[in-house]
């Protein structure tokens, strides 16, 4: 087996200090990724014949969902679970300093 060594230990290292804006960023980032995402897939479901060649079930009445309706039930939830989730981060870090 081989043995890998460090020049300097990797968990009780130097604490970096977290960067907001820089998690803020990454947070956005990773929001337009699932956003971009799940717009590609709402194409691909509605282009003419894939969803039926998938399904193949033609009986069923065709859902057209546009992209106001995909934002607003997609998108809108994700972000007030994310804020939902700073705001008990937040709580939990300000409940450790005092």
């Amino acid at each position: 087996m081989t043995e890998f060594t460090f020049s300097r230990s990797i968990i009780a290292g130097k604490k970096k200090e977290s960067s907001t804006p820089g998690n803020i960023a990454y947070a956005l980032f990773v929001l337009l990724c699932f956003w971009v995402g799940a717009q590609m897939l709402n194409l691909v479901v509605h282009a003419p014949g894939v969803f039926e060649h998938l399904a193949q079930d033609s009986s069923r009445p065709r859902i057209e969902i546009g992209l106001a309706v995909g934002t607003l039930f997609g998108l809108v939830p994700f972000l007030a679970g994310c804020a939902l989730l700073g705001v008990v981060a937040l709580i939990m870090r300000w409940r450790r300093y005092f």
